[in-house]
């Protein structure tokens, strides 16, 4: 089976990590842009960037793999100063080609500060028609998750571009009430196989997409190929597991 993955950070792992992923099959991922601490600037992220976009990929591409980059100031990461120049340099990534998803954003705390970044961001990505990886916190997600919802729609998000990542299945009804994506990472600390398993026998396979988001935290290079295998064998069809962890992503993600 092939797979996508529709949520990493694949600059934090090893070379071998990579080539594991690749002979499980997966086929394609997006490396979101994420800095475990606060930049104090601009350039950090600038850098972060230019390490996702002229390095990783190339790094995937020797494994087989073939990464889109997904840029944007994840909550946990807004520069202490000068978040404009960060913003100018994501529009001109966009403009040019360079990356093509925005992403990882969206609400941590959901303060002042952090709604406003998010908003423009948004409006960066409607300008140029990119998919969004929205990111739910773990604590108040339901709350944040809220307050996310009434951003996509003040703004006017085409919702079937946005990606709510790190759902709960009490969330799920939510996001495809409104007609987004719901992003499943199965990961330690958030959702286990069991738990893909039973959100696809519940809500179907539609406007699912499961995710690793491997990175500096645990989390397991063969996440994909494990959640099919235990789809598998709980009875789901093989379509409907190749629409969650391959099909939808390949869709919205023009892979």
């Amino acid at each position: 089976m092939r797979f996508i993955d529709s949520h990493t950070h694949t600059y934090f792992r090893s070379f071998e990590d990579l080539k594991q992923m690749s002979s499980a099959g997966v086929e394609g991922l997006v490396v979101c842009s994420y800095f475990p601490v606060r930049p104090t600037g601009p350039s950090t992220l600038i850098d972060l960037y230019r390490w996702v976009i002229e390095e990783e990929l190339a790094r995937l591409n020797s494994c087989g793999i073939v990464g889109k980059a997904a840029v944007g100031i994840h909550p946990r990461s807004i520069p202490a100063s000068d978040v404009d120049a960060v913003l100018s340099h994501v529009e001109n990534l966009f403009e040019t080609g360079q990356a093509s998803v925005l992403g990882e954003v969206g609400l941590e705390v959901a303060n002042e500060l952090e709604v406003e970044v998010l908003a423009r961001q948004i409006r960066l990505a409607m300008e140029h028609d990119v998919a969004i990886v929205l990111h739910t916190p773990r604590k108040n997600k339901e709350e944040v998750f809220e307050k996310l919802v009434k951003i996509i729609l003040k703004e006017r998000v085409d919702p079937c571009r946005v990606i709510f990542d790190h759902l709960t299945p009490q969330l799920i009804p939510r996001v495809k009430k409104i007609g987004a994506k719901a992003g499943i990472t199965v990961q330690p600390g958030k959702l286990s196989e069991g738990d893909a398993v039973e959100i696809v026998n519940i809500f179907g396979s539609e406007d699912i997409l499961i995710n690793s988001d491997l990175g500096n935290v645990p989390s397991d290079p063969l996440t994909l190929s494990r959640v099919a295998r235990a789809m598998g064998e709980a009875g789901i069809s093989e379509k409907d597991v190749e629409r969650a962890v391959y099909l939808n992503a390949k869709s919205l993600l023009s892979f």
